[in-house]
């Protein structure tokens, strides 16, 4: 009877100690692993999604206005101003943007419902959520998704060409030509201060020398 229960004794403890410490570390790591793998995959998927909404958004503002352009001969105006002088007044901010005129009707003229921004897309220089701005005297015109790329892009309707920076939510906006401060390059290059990089931005403006800093 002693050498049964000794037996059974043993059994038991051989079941409970399949596993060693080791053994039990290394799964709970290879979890943790896949785990990881699995959130930076749905992140950079939620990311793509993000990002290719907003140029789908600009292309679509960019149909409606050439559109316009087909039957006025001209694009929907905010300023009778040639592009040098855009200032506050002649730039338009969508309805959500803390920033400038916040209107839904941003590009005027339309009478068409537009896109809004939406904070979810993320902040962009500074970490401050940025938005869509329309500015156009009529012949030039430039369409942006403003600072609201979290990390900086050279490809995808990349232009050094735009607005100002959001600094606060009274910060005047106007258009700008490659500006050193605005792109990055004020005493030196920092791409993660580039509002050019961190935006997506559709303009026909040929005048504005847009030759990057060095760095950029």
């Amino acid at each position: 009877m002693h050498r049964i229960h000794n037996y059974l004794q043993s059994k038991l403890q051989k079941s409970w100690s399949g596993f060693t410490i080791v053994e039990i570390l290394i799964v709970i790591v290879v979890i943790g692993i896949l785990a990881s793998i699995a959130m930076t995959t749905y992140n950079g998927t939620q990311n793509k999604a993000k990002v290719l909404h907003q140029q789908n958004d600009l292309k679509h503002v960019l149909e409606l206005i050439e559109i316009y352009e087909a039957k006025h001969e001209e694009y929907p105006k905010t300023t009778d101003q040639s592009q040098a002088n855009w200032r506050t007044i002649d730039v338009r901010t969508d309805d959500n943007c803390h920033n400038g005129s916040s209107q839904p009707d941003w590009v005027p003229d339309l009478n068409e419902s537009l896109p809004q921004s939406d904070t979810s897309y993320g902040a962009g220089v500074d970490g401050v959520v940025g938005c869509y701005l329309y500015a156009s005297n009529g012949e030039e015109y430039v369409i942006s998704a403003w600072n609201m790329l979290s990390s900086p892009q050279t490809s995808t309707m990349y232009r050094r060409l735009g607005f100002r920076e959001f600094q606060t939510s009274t910060s005047t906006q106007f258009y700008t030509c490659n500006s050193g401060p605005i792109g990055g390059a004020n005493g030196g290059y920092d791409i993660a201060q580039d509002y050019y990089k961190h935006s997506y931005t559709i303009s026909n403006i040929t005048t504005c020398d847009e030759t990057p800093p060095p760095g950029a």
